[in-house]
């Protein structure tokens, strides 16, 4: 009984916890897209009204977010910095492929990253601004439809979590 019942308690935790993980997979995209527009944000600050260079504009942006973004602008100054052959569009491609285990950004989000960041550096100040803004305006969109899938997922998944791990303990008893 007290195995059967110890047994029960672990199925529900099990269950429970995988529901909350992908509804926390939401919630972080969500989170990710906000990173994105503020890090692009303070890049189009940094470079155009502080006149910085492309890689200490990038380490500001990296100081000023957190978690994996952070990580991605640090690593893509660090690339400028090493290997000032490459081009920007593709240190930020070769560090997005790294990172997108890590990231709860979709193929779409990373689209709209890969055609701003072929903009940066080959184009104008005033055509990286335009790029700039156009990036905001669409990951703004983007984390819009985020957020209302989030609203009707999130509680979904964990609701679905505790259902499903109460099915396979009626099922098992």
């Amino acid at each position: 009984m007290l195995v059967k019942l110890i047994g029960s308690l672990l199925i529900l935790i099990s269950g429970s916890s995988l529901g909350w993980l992908i509804g926390f997979h939401y919630l972080k995209r969500i989170k990710e897209l906000k990173e994105l527009q503020v890090a692009i944000n303070i890049f189009d600050t940094e470079i155009s009204y502080g006149r910085t260079l492309l890689p200490e504009a990038l380490e500001v942006v990296s100081e000023s977010t957190h978690g994996s973004i952070s990580n991605i602008y640090m690593q893509l100054a660090t690339g400028l910095k090493k290997d000032r052959d490459k081009r920007f569009r593709d240190i930020f491609k070769e560090i997005l492929s790294r990172y997108e285990e890590e990231v709860s950004l979709t193929p779409a989000d990373i689209k709209i990253l890969i055609e701003w960041s072929q903009q940066i550096g080959v184009t104008s100040l005033e055509g990286q601004r335009k790029a700039n803004k156009m990036a905001i305006k669409r990951l703004e969109q983007v984390e819009k439809r985020a957020q209302d899938l989030a609203d009707k997922r999130v509680k979904l998944s964990r609701y679905a979590g505790v259902l499903l791990s109460l099915l396979v303990i009626i099922a098992l008893y």
